[in-house]
Order: structure tokens, then C-alpha cells, then sequence
């Protein structure tokens, strides 16, 4: 088992799902190192928090925006899970368009998409 599954393991039992019972870890791999997060949830499901953002912001928050590849792990054996779409936008916003995005099922099964693979038609401030 390669290690950033060994670690999205480890973390994934920290998700805070009690009303959907869907846990999500995530690891975003940076220059300066790896940024954990999970998912969660709230009773006031707008107020949730994805296991994504939670990283992306985590690494934002340390003044990291140069982001390698996203690793993620959901609760399911179902190898058709992906980002939401807020989730997929905050990734094609601040994350490179060929960056990697690894999504694990419970088996330690692995799709990997892109950035615009996710969100091929997604927009971004111009600069």
C-alpha cells in the first residue's frame, strides 16, 4: 500500500459525518509539504465542510499556493465518487490544470483525473 493511502487512512477516521455516514479524507501535495483535511458535516448541511477545502484552505492559511496533486479517500467501495462541484471549483480556481487528483474507494482501488477533467468548462479571475 503506497503511503499517501496509508495516511488518508489514518485520517479518514477523523470525518465528522454523523448525518450522512460518508466519510472523506484528503491530502494536498505541495512544495511545502502535505496538507491533511476532512470532511465536516453540520445539521445545516450548507455549513458542511469537504474534506478538500478543508486541505486547500489549511495550506492557503500557511501561505502555500503552489499545489502538486490532490489525494482523496472516501468511505465507499463505489469508484464513480469525484469532488462536488464547490469542490471542483475551489480545485480549477487555485489548483494547476493538469494537476493530479487521486480518488481512492475503501479497497484502496484509484481513479485519477485533472483539474479541467473535473471541471473542463470552469472559470477563474483573469489576471
Amino acid at each position: 500500500m503506497n503511503s499517501k493511502l496509508q495516511e488518508l487512512k489514518k485520517i479518514i477516521k477523523h470525518a465528522y459525518a454523523p448525518y450522512s455516514h460518508f466519510k472523506v479524507a484528503a491530502l494536498l501535495e505541495t512544495d511545502q509539504g502535505v496538507f491533511a483535511g476532512v470532511n465536516v458535516e453540520n445539521a445545516s448541511f450548507g455549513l458542511s465542510l469537504c474534506a478538500e477545502r478543508v486541505a486547500i484552505g489549511s495550506a492557503i492559511t500557511r501561505g502555500v499556493k503552489k499545489f502538486n496533486a490532490l489525494y482523496l479517500l472516501s468511505s465507499t467501495a463505489r469508484m464513480d465518487i469525484t469532488p462536488c462541484g464547490a469542490c471542483r471549483q475551489v480545485i480549477f480556481e487555485l489548483c494547476p490544470p493538469h494537476m493530479p487528483i487521486y480518488v481512492y474507494n475503501n479497497n484502496g482501488k484509484v481513479k485519477r483525473y485533472t483539474t479541467n477533467e473535473l471541471l473542463p468548462h470552469g472559470f477563474k479571475l483573469k489576471k
